[in-house]
């Protein structure tokens, strides 16, 4: 297999018929179809697969992925073992590890509104100068390890801070970090939470970070509707779990949408035809006046500052606290990482340290 190709995962405890319907919109679109695979993983193994020559709907058994240590990665939350990112890691980072470039990988209360909608941001992420180890919604910070507030107390003995998070709903991977969560699962043999695995991980590792506006949509909870959808075509949505209602907004979109957000009055094309001027344009008969005089030049010289440059009288405040310390490796001072953004490197760890995660 094409080793530049690209794959799309749907995670699913079973598909429903919409996000079967838009997988095959994206397979068939000319411009994905030769370098894109299109997947759907299943969590429930009794689910009976249709045959389907355009999506490669994948089952994985739980006792196999549990025992290459693929588990655990959304345990916090939902209290099971091995559900379909499990799976799809398993499968991306160990059975198709040379295989794939670059994974989508999406939940399927996610909204794409459209095959452009998918194309525009895989397109700009996923290869060549503006790529990115991580797409994802956010790069949340915390430095020091502190375990007092979301759920960073889960973070203890598996990884050594800084540690950063994001909502993962929709995101987008490199082989690079795919490998890299591999090699954490060979010497740990599970999966960390995935809300702070990725982007911990993708960090610490030196990658690059990015948090497109288009992903700003990917939250928690939210009522969304189809106007908000229309003012932001080229975002991607969640929650959207009704696929009644992710259909009906997908067909109404169809004749109603911008081909650009709304936010960017300067992209948005004329919804009409531009008018055609019907007549011939005037031609200036005369001709043009030239100057006559001379540039007039400034006679005077340029005043100078008399006064005395201020300065400043007081002392420079030091630091009175003791300086943190870091658990296993973390030097004890280093340059601060830059703050979340649209596009995120993370800082240089000094040389010879022991990988990103403590031992057993």
């Amino acid at each position: 297999m094409n080793s530049k190709k690209s794959a799309v995962c749907y995670l699913t405890r079973t598909p429903d018929s919409e996000t079967i319907q838009f997988a095959e919109q994206l397979a068939r679109d000319s411009r994905l179809s030769s370098n894109v695979d299109i997947c759907i993983m299943i969590d429930d193994n009794n689910f009976q697969i249709q045959a389907n020559s355009l999506i490669n709907f994948i089952q994985i058994n739980n006792n196999e992925c549990i025992s290459n240590g693929y588990h655990s990665s959304n345990k916090l939350e939902m209290n099971k073992d091995c559900i379909s990112w499990d799976k799809a890691l398993y499968y991306f980072c160990h059975i198709k590890q040379n295989d794939y470039a670059f994974v989508w990988l999406i939940e399927d209360d996610c909204f794409i509104p459209s095959v452009d909608s998918f194309f525009s941001l895989h397109d700009k992420y996923s290869k060549g100068y503006s790529s990115g180890d991580l797409i994802c919604q956010k790069n949340d910070e915390n430095l020091y390890g502190d375990t007092s507030t979301w759920k960073w107390g889960d973070v203890v003995g598996k990884f050594s801070p800084p540690w950063y998070h994001s909502m993962v709903c929709a995101i987008g991977c490199s082989r690079r970090l795919l490998d890299a969560i591999g090699n954490y699962v060979k010497q740990r043999r599970f999966l960390p939470f995935l809300e702070y695995m990725f982007n911990t991980i993708a960090m610490q590792s030196q990658m690059k970070v990015i948090n497109p506006s288009e992903l700003s949509t990917i939250v928690f909870r939210e009522d969304w509707t189809s106007e908000h959808v229309r003012q932001r075509p080229n975002n991607w949505f969640h929650p959207f779990k009704n696929e009644h209602v992710r259909r009906d907004i997908r067909l109404v979109l169809v004749f109603q949408m911008p081909t650009h957000n709304v936010e960017h009055p300067g992209n948005i094309g004329y919804p009409g035809q531009m008018p055609q001027y019907q007549g011939q344009m005037p031609q200036y008969q005369g001709q043009m006046p030239q100057y006559q005089g001379q540039m007039p030049q400034y006679q005077g010289q340029m005043p100078q500052y008399q006064g005395q440059i201020p300065q400043y009288q007081g002392s420079i405040p030091q630091y009175q606290g003791a300086i943190p310390q870091y658990p296993y490796f973390m030097a004890s001072s280093y340059n601060l990482p830059p703050d979340s953004g649209c596009v995120v490197f993370s800082h240089t760890y000094p040389s010879n340290m022991p990988p990103p995660y403590p031992p057993y």
